[in-house]
């Protein structure tokens, strides 16, 4: 029975990958990666991502494009067994987040995010910490849809791997000399304390602390007598 099931399912998605991916529009794609997720979720993941990774070597935009949209879909619905699935993945992810085409990087980031909080607890540390250098750099993306993407991405990584991950990331650049660059850090970092606040503590490094303040240095950048600061 589970050897006719996979068959069945098998022959039921690359016909419907494929059959799309001249389509002009958007919502059929849509439409047939919601239809695979629920195969997905009833008949097993197993039946369906070795297809689709199949599926995605194809050298062609709307069929890779379908695939990424099914994947979003299939690890939306099926919970803690993404992490069955987190190594086969990360190479076709890798090939999408280096893509030129935005939409690719967009639903790879998608991907990551569900992937990510599916994950949380269960061992994948090393494949995340992989996918969060990949997703970081697109933090200075235009396009709004990509921004959301990438953001709710690294707002999942804040809730698998800890805010003292990103609060690393973070403190590089807070005061980089260019402002675009201090505002994505900035707001990334305000996300980290609204949402765990207690928890950054932890990433903090550590400073040593002087003994003794030097007010006379201080009173020759200020041009000012020590008396007025002692």
């Amino acid at each position: 029975m589970k050897n006719l099931t996979h068959r069945c399912t098998t022959d039921f998605i690359t016909p419907v990958v494929i059959g799309k991916r001249d389509h002009p529009g958007n919502i059929s794609r849509v439409c047939s990666a919601v239809a695979i997720a629920i195969v997905a979720e009833t008949c097993g993941t197993f039946t369906c991502i070795p297809a689709i990774l199949s599926e995605y070597r194809t050298a062609e935009l709307n069929v890779q494009t379908g695939c990424l949209k099914a994947l979003s879909f299939i690890f939306e619905y099926v919970g803690p067994q993404s992490a069955f699935y987190v190594d086969p993945v990360v190479t076709p992810l890798e090939d999408a987040l280096t893509d030129r085409d935005l939409v690719h990087r967009q639903t790879a980031s998608t991907i990551v995010k569900h992937i990510i909080l599916r994950v949380a607890g269960l061992g994948c540390e090393d494949s995340m910490m992989h996918l969060l250098s990949l997703v970081w750099p697109y933090c200075f993306e235009t396009s709004p849809p990509m921004i959301s993407a990438v953001m709710d991405a690294i707002e999942a990584i804040r809730a698998t791997l800890g805010p003292g991950v990103l609060l690393n990331y973070t403190l590089q650049r807070l005061f980089h000399p260019a402002r675009k660059v201090r505002e994505v850090y900035w707001g990334v970092c305000n996300a980290l304390c609204i949402g765990a606040a207690l928890s950054c503590l932890s990433g903090v490094p550590t400073v040593d602390i002087v003994p003794r303040f030097n007010y006379t240095l201080l009173s020759k950048f200020l041009l000012v007598d020590v008396a007025y600061l002692a």
